[in-house]
């Protein structure tokens, strides 16, 4: 493949997208998350995984009203000919009540199928509970996704942090926009090394709006490409995202 665009554009699949309307900080409308959605087909996004922030501090969002509202979703999506598929899941702050939560049904897994699940960190530190909470989740064969950790401060500072959790067996999804220099210079560097390290198993939008945090990967895909090469790329961020819609193993 050359360097004009992802070779499987028609299935591009971004697994972190805060797109429902209303739900956290994301879009505040219906027109803004139609036009993230109509911004997502035209990079050639065909499937995605709606990501509201939960326990968090500010935004409870529990497994019923996520399902809820990304069938609402679909549905209005299809009333306006976008096609673009929209598939439940969470994005949850670490937090005591994590455990609790999942296993009385109420906090979301990625698809709704039970195997993996967005974990956000605080951005200034990593507490020492993530260890033992990532063994829990592992236990109950569930497996933690670390969202952006190229923007955690204690991971900028020791990669080595990223890489215990990993052994631990947690996997880990870096920001499309953190590629391309979207969040500035030093964390551009940080995400890079991550790839180089293979310790990045996904490349998601982590889009927020339609403008600045767009949902878009096709060049976040172009960038990964010159660093790691097209084979490790396309796992990534195509095979890799199948394999959680799936919920298989990666």
């Amino acid at each position: 493949m050359g360097c004009g665009g992802p070779s499987r554009e028609s299935h591009m699949i971004d697994i972190h997208a805060h797109i429902l309307p209303g739900m956290d900080d994301g879009p505040t409308t219906l027109d803004q998350s139609l036009e993230m959605a109509r911004i997502a087909v035209g990079d050639g996004i065909q499937t995605m995984i709606a990501t509201p922030h939960c326990l968090n501090g500010l935004h409870v969002n529990w497994r019923p009203n996520i399902l809820s509202a990304c069938t609402e979703f679909n549905s209005i999506l299809k009333k306006h000919q976008i096609p673009l598929k929209v598939l439940p899941g969470s994005e949850a702050r670490l937090s005591p009540e994590i455990i609790e939560e999942i296993e009385n049904g109420r906090l979301m897994t990625l698809n709704d199928t039970g195997r993996y699940f967005f974990l956000e960190l605080p951005d200034q530190f990593v507490p020492e509970a993530v260890i033992k909470l990532i063994a829990h989740l592992k236990k109950d064969k569930i497996t933690p996704i670390i969202t952006h950790p190229e923007r955690n401060m204690s991971i900028q500072h020791d990669r080595g942090l990223l890489s215990d959790f990993i052994s631990s067996g947690a996997l880990s999804q870096v920001t499309a926009a953190s590629l391309t220099g979207g969040f500035g210079q030093y964390i551009y560097k940080c995400s890079q090394r991550i790839i180089e390290m293979g310790t990045a198993h996904f490349v998601a939008s982590d889009a927020h709006s339609p403008m600045g945090r767009s949902p878009k990967l096709s060049t976040a895909f172009e960038r990964v490409s010159s660093i790691i090469g097209n084979t490790r790329a396309e796992k990534i961020m195509f095979e890799s995202p199948q394999a959680v819609l799936d919920g298989r193993d990666i």
